[in-house]
């Protein structure tokens, strides 16, 4: 009891924020090996040039600012995204951490880890991997059960059924959506790892966090179209009508805006239409 009510002291704030920091480095690197089947543990951080980085040089966010986006052993310019991926998962961590006690803090916390290397891995390659859909929907019903545990003891109906009901209403939505889009595309519209994803999504927010992903991440997918337009063509990288761009971002973005901003009332409104139906 007394380690719940010290969890949310400011003390506790900076930790996770340090924490998500740590995490997004690994995240990165994750993104960078797992496409290439390389070990993410073996060999240990190293530059492109082959000199391995210390750990004083290797200090999450920090390090890159006093390189100045730099590597100190041969100067090659560091990758934005490694500042950017340690920065977005330790803002992402504290806001969690900010909604949830620890058991929540626990399993959401490798819910928005697998959502921001799957898609970085969809952003770098237009493919999303097993190991973090099927895998990640495999831990999304074991986290479901754990919470389910800790808020209403019915380990089978409110964590494991009610999971993978989510899981499999989520991704065959997604998946009726693809099938009526290739139809009328008359080629795929939606790739398959994205509806293994949005199996992965439901499995752990449950059902109306899927579906509220699936719309928002579609909406959200609308909007970005003329941003990256207007990049492209500034580039001279000309993006035109049918060019295929990664879905699973936009889905994973829909299920953290729901889960942070949104969850309180998309539940409330969810609870009054089940109502005026019943």
């Amino acid at each position: 009891m007394a380690f719940l009510e010290f969890w949310h002291h400011p003390v506790f704030g900076f930790l996770i924020f340090f924490l998500g920091a740590s995490l997004g480095s690994f995240f990165c690197l994750c993104v960078l090996r797992i496409p290439k089947n390389i070990s993410i543990i073996f060999p240990g951080s190293h530059c492109d040039c082959g000199k391995s980085i210390p750990f004083h040089l290797n200090i999450p966010i920090f390090s890159w600012i006093l390189l100045k986006g730099k590597a100190r052993c041969c100067g090659r310019k560091l990758e934005f995204q490694y500042i950017f991926l340690e920065l977005l998962t330790a803002v992402l961590f504290v806001l969690l951490w900010q909604k949830s006690d620890p058991w929540e803090f626990l399993v959401h916390g490798t819910f928005l880890g697998l959502l921001i290397v799957a898609s970085g891995i969809d952003f770098a390659t237009m493919m999303i991997p097993d190991r973090c859909t099927i895998g990640g929907a495999i831990l999304g019903i074991l986290g479901s059960v754990f919470l389910a545990h800790f808020s209403t003891g019915n380990y089978i109906y409110f964590g494991a059924i009610a999971s993978l009901r989510a899981m499999l209403l989520g991704s065959s939505i997604l998946l009726w959506i693809s099938v009526f889009a290739e139809l009328v595309l008359n080629k795929e519209a939606i790739g398959f790892g994205d509806v293994k994803l949005m199996g992965c999504i439901g499995a752990f927010i449950g059902t109306r966090g899927a579906i509220f992903s699936i719309f928002g991440g579609t909406c959200l997918g609308m909007v970005a179209i003329f941003p990256l337009w207007w990049i492209c063509n500034r580039r001279k990288n000309k993006m035109k009508f049918g060019t295929p761009l990664p879905f699973g971002p936009f889905l994973a973005l829909g299920a953290v805006s729901y889960l942070l901003f949104f969850k309180k009332i998309i539940d409330e409104s969810f609870a009054q239409v089940e109502i005026l139906l019943s």
